[in-house]
């Protein structure tokens, strides 16, 4: 399932909060402009860093309930730590944007899967595992750097079978997982 989305939503914290916090305060009104839970959202200081991207304490919370002004997050999501936002005279902001969970999850409703490439497939011989099973009709099979025809191998699951025989590590593949 998609997470609630809205567009051009930013808040900001009422004050200061510790890495611990999982109840954050926003000024007063903000709460308005968040969607349904749950979503995740950008915790940063904007004061010092006008792009999220290059502050070092960047943070991505999920946000699970929005009572009024007030969110219940679970903090550093997406690969990121908690980070404590309570530098005094700082503002820090909250955004709802894109981020890498948010494509994952489109990509996984489009039905096109995410992209895996140049994987060193695992096995040798005639039998060979990839790490991820792929989207029907979307791998494409190396040996070397010639392009296998789909008619010298088949594929059940993540397993494939080859028609002839390679030695570990002769063979890489593309597909979608």
């Amino acid at each position: 399932m998609l997470d609630s989305v809205s567009n051009f939503v930013q808040v900001q914290a009422s004050t200061g909060y510790t890495s611990s916090a999982t109840a954050v305060t926003l000024q007063s009104g903000q709460g308005s402009k968040l969607p349904a839970t749950p979503f995740n959202l950008i915790w940063w200081d904007s004061t010092d860093y006008p792009n999220p991207a290059n502050d070092p304490n960047v943070e991505i919370v999920r946000v699970t309930n929005v009572t009024a002004d007030t969110i219940t997050i679970t903090r550093g999501q997406e690969s990121t730590t908690a980070a404590n936002h309570n530098t005094g005279g700082k503002t820090y902001s909250l955004v709802l944007g894109i981020t890498a969970a948010m494509i994952a999850a489109i990509a996984l409703q489009t039905g096109n899967g995410i992209p895996v490439e140049n994987e060193v497939v695992s096995g040798t011989g005639t039998s060979w595992t990839l790490a991820n099973t792929p989207v029907s009709g979307s791998v494409k099979l190396y040996a070397g750097t010639r392009l296998q025809p789909s008619t010298d191998y088949s594929i059940s699951g993540a397993t494939i079978t080859t028609t002839s025989s390679y030695p570990t590590g002769a063979l890489t593949a593309d597909y979608r997982k």
